[in-house]
């Protein structure tokens, strides 16, 4: 990095290394333009060293430091400089130069390393002592001040003394606390438990561990097991316990042999790390682990038995691993194993036993892709696959043979080649791994696609036939394909049921599980180029029109309203992005808007916001919109069940004006009544939608206050905007229901009420009369039809019958419907079309009214109040059956009237039937059931016996046929009466008396 004066001053004040190229007035071409362009090839290894490596074109700096001639390469140790005095050029020089610890020690100050300097150190010196502190910590300073006067003491004994404070050392290297003082001999540590601020105690501790003999079997921490393990090639482990008894016994016997292991070359320590030891499956102390090139194989015999230890430690380590075969059993290997790695060598040749000794250090690890390796010394057999001279590999894959052309010596080399995925791939199909190749095929690939199957599962086979079929497109597209029969593995990966396909993408941790039609290749294939390329399958953007367009035709639409200045607002919606395609899946369509205005609409005012629409209709997401699973299961049980949506006040004002019938639940939050209630009412929220009740719910106490409502939870039932506060007890859910759906409830004043399909089919069961407006939202007629229908809808009602209306062309079709608008009138489910002007009302409730329609044959009608009172205006003779609802002896008498309905028919007699005792007591009638005849509107009550239909017929047949001789005797009594009153009239008239005048004289007359 190139810096200015100023800022490679502070960095000098700042570090302790700091290495600078001064390159003068530098030119791009020039020599020392070029020798920049070396130097920086060794600047990453720099910074593993904890060296800040920078160069600077300013002379001001330099010639304060003395330098006159350029380029020029300088050394700040602790701010003073060092000038590099060998070949600038060989950037291998300046390197080893730089990272010598004689570069780097300054005189009179422990060194500071970081963890890669210090493993280093470690690893290439056989006495250091280093002191783990945390930077900035006042005491750890002190006591570095302190232990900076033990250095040259240290130095002088060939002791290294270095210091570090790298962030999470103390986690590394399993130390109990910061600061802390650790003597290594050969990486074998000690920890000083002491005073730290007493240097001379210190050293007095370094002195004698440097000067003593070490344990028999040395002891080991975390840090250091791990590294003998990766380093040695034959490491034995004693795992052990404080306070057991028996692993002292076991550790004094195998300290007799520590010799005869070292002899061998069998490095020999012991731990008390547990955690190591659970995780290679040891839980019971004291155990014996060998460690053959980082391999663990556990002992079970008896570890108080040292020589038997011992034996078993040479047998493991002379152990030939990889196996001699012959030509015989080449054939048999090529044709039954996957993949074989045959070794040709030469019995004779010096170099064979040291060129297998490379090769048995990879065959574990080979066997653990699922590569078996032998040896052959078979010359000709050598010749026949590429090898005049041998040594030479041959790998064969499903038989298919290639060499190597490597070097054999580099066992790495050749394991990586051997387990290199374009080796082991065979174009023709998918290639078969174990664990172990697939762990590393998804570390070196950027894209997986592996199917899982397993050998017992029946339509795995088929399956694996149509996906082998775009096994070349995936690829072309550089998605690696596998497959794998490993059941745990699928189960470790969320999958429980064979077969299935994941998608592993490079640095996701989580892979994505198909969940499509396994046997349709082509939707495998572009499901697998858009988890690839999701780019091509974002969320789409929608807004104005278009989106208020989908919102209202959409049967499932989830719509994220977001603001691009808000930066949760961008990350949410990447992460909902990763569920936008199992939506679709369930059916729906996600939408992502800036479009605020709409947001308004709805009564969105805090950003983010997820809603949720069904044909206009929406619910608000009220979780956690960063837990993209949590919001997916909220979606998808949306779109699969009926909930009670989470409403705004825009979206409840919008409702009351567009729903007939609409139910709110109030309620608000931190209540836990509340939530009981509403899972209550979950339970009759498909009932209501049957009836056509919108059933939603909100929290905005401020509009519940406009109702009227001071307490929580309350429910507002509004019809046609019309509010209603249910007053009962909401924890019962069927009291609720009831409540609703009661008619009284329900009515709707003037307006002729609309229904669903299901809702239809209930009334079809439950009304006796049922008058059904059918209509089409395109019909521009049928809005002036309604309006008059709508007029004798109260009056209908009057006479007992049920009007509806249903927008539904379906429900049309069901019924025979094959135009709209048309007019259906249903007694007791059987259906009547009316086939007159429809924009007549008054001929319309003629229609539905007259006894024609009325009637059906072979059963007495029920009928109302209204009703009787028209049949007896237009009926001479009627018949009504007054009887008591739900009373036996009512429907045994009703089974037996219903004998003898034709005959009244015959007789020209109207029978009927009604339970209503109030109107009956009208009549006369004061004990229910009772029969009343009415001539011309004149009753007859039937005293005769009930359960006789035959008496009632033959009573009926006399009044009925009565009227002659009625009519002569009503004329005869006219008669006498007209004669009466003509008779008194005329005696009256004759017999009139003249009146008297008398003359009265006056008194002078007199």
């Amino acid at each position: 990095q190139e810096v200015t004066d100023e800022i490679l001053d502070d960095l000098i004040q700042e570090h302790e290394y700091v290495v600078v190229y001064f390159s003068g007035n530098c030119e791009e071409g020039q020599k020392c333009d070029d020798i920049l362009e070396e130097l920086e090839n060794i600047d990453d290894e720099l910074d593993e060293s904890g060296i800040i490596f920078v160069t600077t074109e300013d002379l001001t700096m330099a010639k304060k430091y003395g330098i006159k001639s350029f380029p020029k390469l300088v050394f700040f140790r602790n701010r003073e400089p060092l000038v590099y005095g060998g070949d600038i050029e060989d950037e291998d020089e300046v390197l080893a130069w730089l990272t010598d610890e004689d570069t780097l020690e300054i005189p009179d100050k422990i060194e500071e390393v970081n963890s890669k300097m210090l493993d280093k150190i470690l690893g290439e010196n056989e006495h250091v002592v280093v002191y783990f502190y945390k930077e900035g910590d006042k005491k750890s300073q002190k006591i570095l001040q302190e232990l900076e006067n033990i250095d040259d003491e240290c130095e002088d004994k060939d002791i290294d003394f270095v210091k570090i404070s790298d962030e999470g050392i103390e986690k590394e290297y399993d130390l109990p606390s910061l600061p802390a003082v650790a003597f290594y001999r050969n990486r074998f540590r000690e920890i000083y438990t002491g005073d730290l601020m007493h240097e001379e105690a210190i050293l007095e501790w370094i002195l004698d561990l440097r000067e003593s003999e070490p344990d028999v079997i040395e002891n080991v921490d975390r840090k250091t097991l791990q590294v003998l393990i990766n380093d040695v090639n034959h490491l034995a482990v004693l795992f052990y316990t404080d306070n057991c008894e028996e692993c002292e016994d076991v550790l004094e016997e195998l300290e007799t042999i520590d010799d005869e292991t070292d002899e061998h070359g069998i490095q020999f320590v012991k731990s008390k790390d547990a955690k190591l030891a659970s995780e290679i499956g040891i839980f019971s102390f004291p155990a014996l682990v060998y460690y053959e090139t980082g391999v663990p194989i556990m002992y079970d015999g008896n570890l108080l038995d040292e020589n038997e230890v011992l034996e078993w430690m040479m047998d493991q380590k002379n152990d030939e691993s990889i196996e001699e075969i012959d030509r015989e059993k080449l054939f048999h290997y090529i044709d039954t194993k996957e993949f074989l790695a045959v070794v040709f060598h030469k019995e004779e040749d010096p170099d064979s036993p040291r060129i297998l000794r490379h090769i048995e250090l990879i065959d574990d690890e080979a066997l653990e892709y699922g590569i078996k390796i032998v040896k052959m010394k078979d010359r000709l057999m050598a010749k026949k696959y590429g090898f005049r001279n041998p040594p030479g590999i041959t790998y064969f894959r499903k038989g298919k043979p290639i060499n190597y052309d490597g070097d054999i010596d580099d066992e790495e080399e050749v394991l990586d080649w051997l387990t290199e995925p374009e080796n082991m791939e065979l174009t023709d199909h998918i290639e078969r791994v174990n664990r172990k190749m697939f762990d590393k095929i998804r570390q070196r690939s950027d894209y997986v696609a592996v199917f899982l199957y397993s050998s017992d599962c029946k339509q795995c086979p088929r399956v694996l036939t149509e996906v082998e079929h775009i096994d070349d497109e995936a690829d072309s597209a550089g998605i690696n394909f596998v497959k794998i029969d490993d059941k745990q593995l699928a189960k470790e990966f969320g999958v429980f049921a064979l077969p299935a396909i994941l998608f592993f993408k490079i640095g996701s941790k989580e892979p994505t599980i198909y969940a499509g039609d396994l046997y349709d290749e082509q939707q495998i294939l572009q499901w697998l180029l858009t988890q690839k390329d999701p780019s091509g399958d974002v969320i789409e953007a929608a807004e104005g029109n278009e989106l208020l367009k989908q919102i209202e035709e959409e049967e499932a639409l989830a719509v994220y309203f977001y603001n691009e200045e808000c930066e949760q607002c961008v990350k949410i919606l990447e992460e909902l992005e990763n569920i936008d395609d199992d939506c679709e899946r369930h059916g729906i369509k996600f939408v992502k808007t800036q479009d605020l205005k709409i947001a308004d609409m709805y009564g969105a005012s805090n950003y983010p916001v997820l809603m949720y629409f069904e044909n206009g209709i929406g619910g608000v997401f009220e979780g956690d919109l960063e837990e993209e699973e949590e919001v997916l299961q909220w979606l998808i049980q949306q779109r699969t069940e009926d909930r009670i949506e989470l409403i705004t006040r825009i979206m409840l004002e919008k409702m009351v004006e567009e729903t007939q019938y609409l139910a709110v639940y109030f309620y608000k939050q931190n209540c836990h009544i509340c939530e009981q209630i509403l899972e209550e009412l979950e339970k009759i929220d498909d009932e209501c939608d049957v009836y056509g009740i919108h059933l939603v719910r909100i929290q905005d106490p401020q509009l519940a206050k406009r109702y009227g409502i001071k307490t929580f939870p309350a429910l507002v039932y509004f019809r046609n905007g019309n509010p209603l506060l249910f007053e009962g007890d909401l924890q019962n859910e069927q009291s609720v229901l009831e409540w609703l759906i009661d008619d009284d409830n329900r009515e709707l004043a003037d307006e002729i009420e609309a229904v669903n399909e299901r809702m239809l089919t209930r009334l079809l069961n439950e009304s006796p009369f049922l008058a059904v407006f059918f209509y089409d939202e395109d019909c521009p007629e049928c809005e002036e039809i309604l309006q008059n229908l709508e007029e004798i809808d109260g009056e209908a009602d009057l006479f007992g019958i049920d009007f509806v209306k249903i927008c539904s062309a379906q429900a049309a079709a069901d019924q025979g419907l094959h135009t709209l608008p048309a007019l259906m009138y249903f007694r007791k489910k059987k259906p009547m079309v009316y086939d007159g002007d429809l924009t007549q009302s008054s001929k319309v409730l003629d229609w539905l009214t007259s006894q024609d329609v009325f009637e059906i044959r072979n059963e007495i009608e029920e009928v109302n109040k209204k009703m009787l009172e028209k049949l007896l205006e237009e009926n001479e003779y009627v018949t009504v059956f007054f009887y008591e609802p739900n009373a036996d002896e009512s429907r045994t008498i009703m089974e037996k009237l219903e004998n003898i309905d034709s005959e009244t028919d015959n007789f020209d007699i109207k029978f009927v039937k009604m339970a209503d005792a109030r109107y009956a007591r009208k009549w006369g009638v004061t004990h229910l059931p009772a029969i009343v005849y009415f001539r011309k509107r004149f009753p007859s009550i039937y005293r005769g016996d009930l359960h006789s239909e035959a008496d009632v017929l033959e009573w009926l047949r006399k009044n009925r046929f009565r009227q002659p001789e009625l009519n002569l005797f009503m004329y005869a009594l006219m008669a006498i009466i007209v004669a009466f009153l003509i008779y008194t009239g005329f005696l009256l008239q004759c017999f009139k008396t003249t009146p008297t005048t008398v003359v009265v004289q006056h008194q002078k007359q007199s």
